[in-house]
């Protein structure tokens, strides 16, 4: 599991317990319990059964809306954001270590009416939410505030959900354990302890308080990598980027070039690229170069299946896609954008793919998706002559996709088990650094085109739509 996500779901979870020691902790025990109603132990088991989940539901609530709110505020966190993020959690962190008096405190009960006026499955459903949502009754732990604060300054909206399930978990977990025992010596052993013996609740918010500390370790090590995101289009995918002059795929499939900070002009044909002057689209089973200043067709090369192109001052690269293979093709261009035949670079058979060529001059990059391994490959192209190709990065573990390249420098996105990161390389070897990173599910990291200072990138969201944010190199 992802280290940040981690450290999130320990802290929701022992931070949620500490509340059993609230009043309206306590008092859920005895309700819910066999001696809270008439309906004895199978009512107080149908009770619990309803009070947990929604339990759940109100941390995710609350948190998952926290994080959703950041992400609009201010986009994804950046490193200010996580350092704050990490400031919070230490400061929360000494608050509980050494027993300071929650400020500000909600001195607000459970609607007690709730158990006579409708059935207990369903009261201990509304009680669930109530706990869970965390700000509706007594805080008995600074690390709700400070859990609060730290998913609106993350943004990230699975952050969010992670922490506010295991805090409504903690709040759940304890009465769900407790109130089948409340008519037994046992669980009235226990709340006695719990509300004579200080040393308990002091020993919870310790461990809150070890939990916080653990927490901020985790988030100054992330804020390194964690640029914060500018929105660039708010509905569009693929970029491809040349100095101040950006390409992508608009909403509907739709080819558009944004350029000096005007409004998108409309390109005909789909999957745009651009580089040097150039600019060139895929349409039918032909693609066409045009010059980016007027728009103005320069030639048009036939290549079934295009669906991904790149292009410089002097290269046009096209991958295909026909038959189940994936190709990918080259062609040298002159100075009035002409070019030459397409010659046949690489093949691969799905399921192995080839991905969106990416081209700096000569240069071309390309990203080899295979069963057991993924690589990066690197193409010096010379008119006239066989490339030469190195493969300049491979890993078994981690996917590597999305390359674009400028000045020497590389952009990729590599793909963990629960996480997604954007990396920036030079000619040497390594991986390089990160200059993004989201965590595990939505959005999903996809094409990106590196420009200038900047790294703009397509984030996928869960419902087929995409924006396209850009972040510094």
């Amino acid at each position: 599991m992802d280290p940040l996500l981690l450290a999130l779901a320990v802290a929701g979870l022992l931070v949620g317990a500490t509340g059993t020691w609230s009043p309206c902790g306590l008092s859920m025990i005895e309700t819910i319990g066999p001696t809270g109603h008439e309906g004895g132990m199978p009512t107080t088991i149908a009770a619990s059964a309803t009070f947990a989940p929604f339990a759940v539901l109100g941390g995710a609530i609350t948190f998952g809306v926290l994080a959703l709110l950041g992400e609009l505020i201010a986009g994804e966190g950046g490193t200010v954001a996580y350092v704050a993020a990490a400031a919070l959690a230490l400061a929360a962190a000494i608050a509980e270590a050494r027993g300071v008096p929650i400020v500000p405190q909600v001195r607000r009960q459970l609607p007690v009416g709730w158990r006579s006026s409708m059935p207990m499955p369903v009261a201990a459903a509304g009680y669930g939410v109530l706990l869970g949502l965390g700000f509706t009754t007594f805080v008995l732990s600074y690390g709700v505030w400070a859990l609060m604060g730290i998913v609106l300054a993350v943004g990230d909206p699975l952050a969010g959900l992670v922490a506010g399930i295991a805090f409504g978990l903690g709040r759940a977990l304890p009465i769900v354990v407790l109130a089948p025992l409340a008519d037994r010596r046992s669980g009235e052993r226990a709340c006695e302890a719990m509300t004579m013996n200080r040393g308990w609740l002091r020993g919870a918010r310790l461990g809150d308080a070890a939990a916080l500390v653990a927490l901020g370790a985790v988030l100054i090590g992330t804020a390194g990598g964690a640029e914060a995101a500018k929105k660039v289009v708010a509905d569009g995918s693929d970029p491809s980027a040349a100095g101040p002059a950006l390409v992508y795929e608009g909403g509907k499939g739709s080819a558009k070039l944004l350029s000096g900070g005007g409004d998108p002009v409309k390109l005909p044909g789909h999957d745009p690229a651009t580089g040097g002057p150039w600019v060139a689209t895929a349409k039918k089973d032909d693609v066409t170069v045009f010059a980016r200043k007027g728009l103005k067709p320069a030639v048009s090369v036939h290549a079934p299946g295009a669906d991904g192109l790149a292009i410089s001052n002097s290269w046009l690269a096209v991958r295909t896609h026909l038959e189940g293979r994936d190709r990918l093709l080259a062609a040298p261009l002159d100075k009035a954008g002409a070019a030459g035949p397409l010659r046949a670079l690489a093949a691969v058979k799905r399921p192995a793919q080839l991905s969106r060529p990416a081209l700096d001059g000569n240069r071309l990059v390309v990203a080899v998706a295979k069963s057991r391994r993924n690589s990066l490959v690197r193409y010096d192209l010379h008119e006239g002559k066989a490339p030469r190709h190195k493969t300049i990065l491979a890993a078994r573990d981690f996917g590597l996709s999305a390359p674009s390249i400028d000045d020497g420098k590389l952009a990729y996105v590599r793909t963990a088990r629960n996480h997604q990161e954007v990396m920036v390389k030079g000619a040497g070897g390594g991986k390089g650094h990160v200059a993004y990173r989201r965590n595990g599910g939505h959005p999903i990291l996809w094409n990106t085109a590196i420009a200038g200072g900047r790294i703009y990138v397509t984030l996928l969201n869960g419902h087929g739509g995409a924006r396209i944010v850009s972040v510094s190199r």
